[in-house]
């Protein structure tokens, strides 16, 4: 039961991936960091430090894309790819066996 839970967890991360990609990775570093959620012991480099400022300035430049429309657009030429990623790394991390 824990790995199906893992999994699904893990899906549905990643399909948030595809709407936003930095804002769910950004929210499961933080959730690592403070111990709410247990990644696979390749994936805990999401809570660091650096990840976090990283992820941090991507969520702000994806916000910022909602109020500067070629920030959107640059973005949206972007996110195609990353969200793929993004899901990947997302899923993979919430498999903890």
């Amino acid at each position: 039961m824990p790995l199906l839970l893992s999994l699904l967890v893990g899906v549905g991360l990643s399909a948030a991936a595809g709407f936003r990609v930095f804002v769910p990775l950004l929210v499961v570093g933080i959730a690592q960091r403070t111990g709410h959620a247990a990644l696979a012991a390749d994936f805990a480099w999401l809570g660091s430090n650096v990840a976090l400022a990283a992820l941090g300035l991507a969520t702000l430049v994806e916000i910022a894309g909602y109020y500067i429309p070629w920030v959107d657009n640059a973005l949206d030429t972007l996110a195609t790819p990353a969200a793929v990623i993004a899901g990947i790394v997302l899923t993979g991390s919430m498999v903890t066996e």
